[in-house]
């Protein structure tokens, strides 16, 4: 959720822009080689004219990403710490017991191997809608979709969201359209668009963590 205001970008900015978050979605929730440990999947709104593999950046009309991660008392970990401290765990054991914990669940992992304050939960986060669509209702059922995917197919009772403390109308959203409370506040890094270098710079910023039970 970037400040600034958004016709002041150039279209070089733009695809530039575009091209970066581009890979990043693609790093997180793409194919890559070696089994994904933690879960990560996107949910893509379109209009129905093509299929999934056929769409172009044109096409989507929004899109929702959701992930498992831990969350360590009141810090939601990154996907990288969490698959890191996943992994250390299973490592620090004997021979027999990693055997035994190689196709276990992240659940099961957490629950069994990590500290009580340490658990596993699934998060849901880059929602956004194209311009073209909004009023539509689009969001509203991209979490929808993402919330029945968290616990039909991840086997999760609850998720979770971050949003920025100072985006009142994402706040409403969630709160009084969707249902979720929050669950605490604390401080983390945010993304703010860079218009002359046409890229993404970090800043801190005070976050709220809601979640939802499913």
């Amino acid at each position: 959720d970037g400040g600034g205001d958004p016709s002041a970008v150039s279209e070089a900015t733009k695809s530039s822009l575009t091209n970066i978050q581009a890979d990043d979605l693609l790093s997180k929730y793409g194919e890559r080689m070696g089994k994904r440990k933690l879960d990560a999947l996107i949910v893509v709104a379109s209009d129905g004219s093509k299929d999934t593999k056929s769409l172009s950046a044109n096409d989507i009309l929004g899109l929702v990403t959701i992930e498992v991660r831990l969350l360590n008392s009141n810090d939601l970990l990154s996907a990288d710490e969490s698959e890191f401290r996943l992994t250390q765990a299973v490592a620090s054991l004997g021979p027999k017991q990693r055997r035994e914990y190689k196709d276990a669940s992240v659940l099961d992992i957490a629950r069994e191997l990590l500290p009580p304050e340490v658990t596993a939960v699934c998060s849901l986060s880059n929602l956004c809608t194209s311009p073209k669509a909004r009023r539509m209702g689009i969001a509203a059922k991209l979490c929808s979709e993402a919330e029945r995917l968290a616990k039909e197919e991840l086997s999760f009772d609850e998720i979770y969201l971050s949003v920025e403390a100072e985006n009142e109308a994402a706040k409403k959203l969630y709160e009084t359209k969707l249902g979720y409370q929050c669950k605490f506040e604390t401080n983390a890094v945010a993304l703010r668009v860079d218009a002359e270098r046409g890229g993404f710079v970090e800043v801190e910023s005070d976050i709220v963590v809601m979640s939802k039970k499913l």
